[in-house]
């Protein structure tokens, strides 16, 4: 464009200069040897222009020439960064479409042309991942190091995202592990290392790392609360299968005075308790939470529990049927605690409240438990074939189980 505007002024300048000489007479005579030219002022200077032009015009087509295999080059990796671009579109195409040998190849076999070369090795990455190659995996993530070295956390972070999918923990783990020490609030990070820990059950990492995470937000606060409370269950259960007495007491002191507050918390540390032979302290600790705040869950497991002494529970149940008479799960827990005394009258009749309230499986049983005690073989079978027709909430709760509690359950 420039060359075209230099051209456009000289012929403009020419011009202007032959109008004005016109009608001048005036003559330039050059003598070379034994030639003499003359000619008129105009014409000499047209000529010259001319002349210009031409040298100008073969100097630039010697020069294309010599410069022939140069811009024929830049034109070839014009060429070649072009088509690798139309690779990379097509290669994330084909893997969204989940064609992944397919994108492996347009992906990994253009990236060396391409301006953007990283996308193309994370894609194959991806791609190789799939097809379950861990190998070429990190053959691809290595060459994006190499054509990135900025990106190295984003690298490594899909090198972690990886390992996780394919069950590596140990190695998901010293990834994210050093990563951490860059960016030790990144969202994605703490995410993934939530997950890892989660596969490792490493539950007392787990819950050091939950604070984190609920300040970042890098989980929803329901998915959140489902993750902190099935790392203190297996807390819980660990330190109660340790052989260590205090183990699981002094796991229990270690949570905080929110999480002693916490129903379903307290329901399992119960039950755990009492499976210990701890019947009574479990019994202290139910009796105070319901007092607290009233939970049919709680009140279910009080009915269930060793305690020192049954008649004290009755009383207290009894105490409770005053502002919770519509309560099935407490009739049911009065009807077990008659029943374990051999009030058998009593625990009909609250049996069979808790029945007419609201059918359950555990009811029926041990309706089935009283019939059966009492020589009604007939009508024990008729109360075990009800109970059949209820999903057990709680399968080893019966009279005949009451020992043997869920330790798994969670409410």
């Amino acid at each position: 464009m420039r060359r075209i505007l230099i051209l456009t002024l000289l012929l403009v300048t020419t011009s202007i200069v032959a109008l004005q000489l016109r009608g001048h007479s005036g003559h330039i005579m050059l003598e070379i040897g034994e030639w003499t030219i003359e000619t008129s002022v105009s014409f000499a200077i047209t000529a010259t222009f001319v002349t210009f032009s031409l040298l100008l015009l073969l100097v630039r087509i010697l020069l294309r020439f010599i410069h022939a295999p140069r811009d024929i080059g830049i034109w070839r990796n014009r060429q070649k960064t072009r088509r690798a671009q139309a690779d990379l579109n097509r290669g994330m195409i084909t893997l969204a479409e989940g064609n992944w040998k397919k994108a492996e190849k347009l992906l990994g076999q253009s990236a060396a042309n391409s301006d953007n070369p990283l996308m193309h090795y994370l894609g194959a990455a991806n791609a190789a991942q799939h097809q379950h190659s861990d190998e070429r995996r990190d053959h691809y993530l290595k060459l994006a190091h190499q054509a990135a070295p900025n990106a190295d956390f984003v690298i490594r972070l899909t090198q972690a995202e990886q390992q996780v999918a394919h069950q590596q923990y140990d190695d998901a783990l010293d990834t994210l592990t050093h990563l951490r020490k860059q960016k030790p609030n990144h969202p994605k990070l703490l995410r993934l290392l939530a997950q890892t820990l989660t596969a490792q059950k490493q539950w007392s990492q787990l819950l050091g790392l939950t604070p984190v995470l609920r300040k970042r937000k890098s989980m929803g606060s329901d998915e959140l609360a489902q993750l902190e409370h099935h790392g203190q269950i297996q807390l819980l259960t660990e330190s109660a299968k340790s052989g260590n007495d205090d183990a699981l007491q002094q796991q229990w002191k270690q949570f905080s005075r929110g999480d002693h507050k916490n129903p379903k918390l307290i329901y399992h540390y119960a039950n755990l308790l009492n499976r210990q032979g701890d019947g009574s302290l479990s019994e202290k600790l139910l009796y105070k939470e319901i007092k607290r705040q009233w939970s049919d869950d709680l009140v279910s497991l009080y009915g269930v529990i060793q305690s020192d002494s049954t008649d004290q529970q009755i009383q207290n149940a009894e105490k409770w049927l005053k502002h919770h008479a519509d309560s099935a799960a407490l009739h049911l827990v009065l009807g077990r605690l008659y029943l374990k005394n051999e009030i058998w009258g009593q625990a009909e009749q609250h049996l069979k409240k808790s029945i007419e309230i609201s059918p359950s499986h555990d009811a029926y049983q041990e309706m089935g438990i009283i019939r059966k005690t009492n020589g009604d073989p007939a009508g024990a079978l008729e109360y075990y074939e009800k109970s059949s027709t209820f999903l057990p909430p709680q399968p080893l709760q019966t009279s005949q189980s009451r020992d043997d509690l869920l330790l798994t359950q969670e409410h």
